[in-house]
């Protein structure tokens, strides 16, 4: 393929991923943790830890410049370009390295219309920018190894940069970042014998990439977000909070003490790679290994040993690392968002090794099979498969569940009421709408796992929730253990039960209750519960039937036939059901 061919197949790849993405991504709000980066970015405030400045700048910036759509469409637009500027990119990688745009064309549709690859592609969430990223420091590593003496340096430069703007945005890609940045660190010094000057220059681009961290301090001095996590009034703070040391480290996917092993981590990946994408691309990449064994020319054979130490750095690391064993549900779903990592760099080998397979085949059985209309005409039936076999399970178009669920709640609350929450699912669904799309913004969400923050008190007790009485820090589940400046949830409930009607959102833990259920009794309150003084009723039954609002209304439900355990909208519907059930149950154990 000639040049013009292959800019044109990247510019017919690129409109076509945008027209696809765009048709099928979310409306609304997705659920998740669409929510939280949705609500920091419109006050520019900080996120769970890491932080991900970066894309919490950029959330800020498209909720501020795009003119309409909602905020989560607004931010969830952002997902649809980075998801395209994925595709290109990968189409880009097989076409330089393996000198065949067109097979490239097969790996970009092969993997950008791949089931996960398609609903991150749709939603705002960081890791449509994170797949790009990753898959454009492997085409800066096929650049880095393909440049002239004269141009070491600055591609070395750029490389740094484009590093260190991934770290600001996922910290997982460092574990693409560690094996490339020793190429270059080697190439430089070893062969090249440039400077020590040169290398700290170089290095210094890298930081310069990470300056967006400074985001957190700048949100914390100069502004005042509604929502953020954090303190960061001093360096050991911030740096605790980018680290995720509030997680162990930075490849915990929840906070506690499980803990996988590398064979179930690696194990999990094989057969959610091969699920998803087929065993084709594990057969390809094994040919391509064969092949840099055997006999390869020098620039391809370095390129592909950088991208699989790239791919090995990754299955070492994280899968020894990540502390979620035997996914199963919603914890499957958390955890095959960081395969899409892996999967990018097997789809690119196994596109290389495609690249070379179709040579063999020409050389040893037809000239024909290397035909590029032939190959086009298999490109384009590749993509038309997964598109078809992919859209009705990607296609988000209708999906309000997460304002369905708002409206079932926020509107029927007492004026000035107080919510707590536990979990993602209500604490992110209701406070971008309270604060986002001004759904009742007079309710005031309050993240139980906040509150049990040291900073909680200093940084938004004074702001968000100013007029609700924090007692202290709250440490549940500490009745009797209780130490000067602390407080459980009965304390709290004593503080201000009076001043506003105080609900919670979430299962309350059985020792948790334990603190208060002596004197406050929950009440059903459609999809929530209402805490009320046990001292105020007398029969339970007859105060929720006389109580407004307390009734759980029909609302639309996500079909569980295309939302597995896995989902968010699954979720949801089991919150549902167990609120009927919670009702029914207490119904049935008054009379």
């Amino acid at each position: 393929t000639t040049e013009l061919e292959t800019k044109l197949g990247a510019a017919a790849l690129f409109i076509l991923s945008c027209v696809i993405y765009f048709v099928t991504m979310f409306p609304g709000l997705p659920m998740g943790d669409s929510g939280e980066f949705m609500v920091t970015g419109i006050d520019f405030g900080v996120a769970h830890p890491p932080g991900y400045p970066l894309f919490t700048t950029m959330s800020y910036l498209a909720i501020k410049l795009i003119p309409f759509g909602t905020p989560a469409w607004r931010v969830s637009l952002l997902s649809v370009l980075f998801g395209a500027m994925f595709n290109v990119t990968v189409y880009y990688v097989v076409s330089l390295v393996g000198k065949n745009s067109v097979v490239g064309l097969m790996a970009a549709g092969w993997i950008g219309f791949s089931r996960l690859f398609w609903m991150w592609s749709i939603q705002g969430e960081i890791f449509s920018l994170n797949n790009f990223f990753c898959a454009y420091i492997m085409l800066r590593a096929y650049y880095f190894e393909s440049c002239t003496k004269e141009n070491i340096l600055f591609e070395a430069k750029l490389s740094a940069l484009t590093c260190g703007l991934s770290l600001s945005n996922q910290h997982t890609s460092v574990l693409f970042i560690i094996p490339f940045a020793l190429r270059v660190a080697y190439k430089v010094m070893i062969i090249e014998r440039k400077s020590l000057k040169d290398v700290c220059i170089i290095a210094m681009w890298g930081i310069g990439g990470m300056a967006w961290y400074l985001q957190m301090p700048i949100s914390h001095f100069l502004s005042t977000p509604r929502v953020t996590w954090g303190d960061f009034s001093t360096i050991s703070t911030f740096l605790k909070h980018m680290l995720r040391l509030d997680y162990g480290s930075s490849f915990k996917l929840v906070a506690g003490d499980t803990q996988g092993t590398f064979v179930s981590n690696f194990v999990a990946f094989v057969k959610d790679s091969s699920t998803e994408l087929t065993v084709l691309p594990w057969a390809f990449t094994i040919f391509l290994v064969y092949t840099i064994i055997t006999s390869a020319p020098h620039l391809f054979r370095t390129t592909v040993k950088v991208f699989l130490a790239m791919m090995g750095c990754y299955f070492i690391v994280f899968c020894s690392l990540a502390n979620i064993e035997n996914p199963e549900g919603l914890s499957r779903g958390v955890l095959e968002r960081f395969w899409m990592q892996p999967s990018i760099g097997l789809l690119i080998l196994a596109g290389i090794g495609l690249c070379r397979f179709i040579t063999f085949l020409s050389e040893t059985v037809h000239p024909i099979l290397k035909n590029k209309y032939l190959l086009l005409a298999l490109a384009i039936a590749i993509i038309s498969v997964q598109v078809k076999v992919n859209y009705e399970e990607n296609d988000e178009s209708d999906n309000w569940y997460a304002y369905h669920y708002a409206q079932s709640i926020l509107p029927h609350l007492p004026e000035d009421s107080v919510m707590l929450t536990g979990g993602d699912l209500p604490t992110n669904v209701f406070r971008y709408h309270t604060i986002c799309e001004q759904m009742r913004p007079d309710v005031r969400v309050m993240d139980m796992q906040f509150m049990a923050a040291d900073w909680f008190r200093d940084v938004l007790a004074q702001t968000t929730f100013a007029g609700i009485t924090i007692p202290g820090v709250y440490r549940p589940y500490q009745t009797s253990k209780l130490q000067q400046g602390q407080y459980n949830l009965k304390l709290f409930l004593d503080a201000n039960i009076d001043k506003f009607a105080i609900f919670v959102c979430n299962s309350v833990r059985r020792d948790e209750a334990s603190d208060f259920d002596k004197y406050y009794t929950l009440i059903p309150y459609r999809t929530c519960k209402r805490f009320v003084k046990k001292s105020d009723i007398v029969n339970p039954v007859e105060f929720v039937e006389k109580t407004p609002n307390t009734v759980l209304d029909e609302w639309p439900m996500p079909d569980i036939r295309k939302y597995e355990d896995r989902t968010w909208e699954h979720t949801l519907k089991v919150a549902y059901l167990n609120s009927l059930s919670e009702k029914g149950t207490l119904m049935w154990q008054e009379l």
